[in-house]
């Protein structure tokens, strides 16, 4: 069968990818694109001795009103050293409007060949997570 219309199919197509959309909550709520922040853990594997393993954490606002990040602490060994996002101190909260995201970098050095864990627990005025945290696990090995 031959279409007349070279238009119609294109027509067609666009309708089917109406609908079905996702309404932006109004007030501000938090994103992040994990829960844990694993160093080297893969196939049980870890991080040598003395060597440094680098993670990032995304904070992004998925909704209308403006996210303020309020506090950002870390409960860990000292093996763990964390980055705050940029303009953000304890007396300066990090404003994120609708779609805009921040980094937190994680940097994990062994001293020893053990396991290491801690959390980083992000405060703010996100209705889906006013404290969210976040786990941090790492593996010392012998190179």
């Amino acid at each position: 069968m031959q279409l007349r219309t070279r238009w119609l199919p294109i027509f067609f197509f666009a309708l089917a990818g109406c609908g079905n959309e996702t309404e932006i909550p109004k007030e501000p709520t938090l994103f992040t694109d994990r829960d844990e922040m694993a160093f080297n853990r893969e196939f049980g594997s870890g991080t040598f001795v003395g060597q440094t393993g680098f993670n990032s954490l995304v904070l992004e606002n998925r909704g209308e009103g403006t996210l303020q990040i309020t506090g950002i602490t870390v409960s860990a060994p000292s093996q763990f050293k964390v980055t705050l996002p940029e303009g953000f101190t304890a007396e300066t909260p990090l404003a994120l409007e609708t779609y805009k995201r921040a980094f937190v970098q994680v940097e994990f050095k062994p001293t020893d060949n053990v396991a290491y864990t801690g959390t980083l627990t992000i405060k703010s005025n996100a209705a889906n997570a006013a404290e969210k945290v976040i786990t941090l696990n790492g593996l010392g090995v012998d190179p």
